[in-house]
């Protein structure tokens, strides 16, 4: 008998590591715009990006955006957008209990990044198959 895991935020095919989002600390008022995320990012140059900033957090003309990578570190990227008249973005203080977080997330455009493993390697389980007894029905 064949046990089947399901892992809640992976896809049982494939796992594409350029659809994670990633949490914004900071960004500039700059050309190109600088995007400091809370942990390393593992985007590539190239990719396209776009911007998810709730008002609290203001520079609100960000808010829906793309933009394209045009440089990065482990946890910044230069985009090819200029927001030296946007307004500025920082962290409200105090922070609100329940909030959503300003994030970036590749919009599916853009160098194609291989397939993450999955968690355990348990390569039984497929997103839409039901399995009984260990037989797909």
């Amino acid at each position: 008998m064949t046990a089947v895991i399901y892992y809640p935020g992976y896809a049982q095919v494939q796992v594409k590591q350029n659809l994670i989002t990633q949490t914004i600390t900071a960004i500039t008022n700059d050309f190109p715009l600088i995007v400091v995320t809370l942990n390393d990012h593992n985007y590539v140059i190239g990719m396209m990006v776009r911007f998810l900033i709730p008002t609290q957090f203001g520079m609100q003309e960000l808010n829906g955006l793309d933009g394209q990578i045009v440089g990065l570190t482990l946890n910044t990227l230069s985009i090819d957008i200029d927001s030296t008249n946007f307004s500025t973005f920082s962290y409200p203080s105090p922070l609100p209990s329940a909030y959503t977080p300003p994030s970036v997330i590749p919009n599916s455009s853009g160098p194609y990044l291989s397939p993450l493993p999955l968690p355990y390697g348990n390569q039984d389980s497929f997103e839409g198959s039901i399995y009984n007894g260990g037989l797909a029905l």
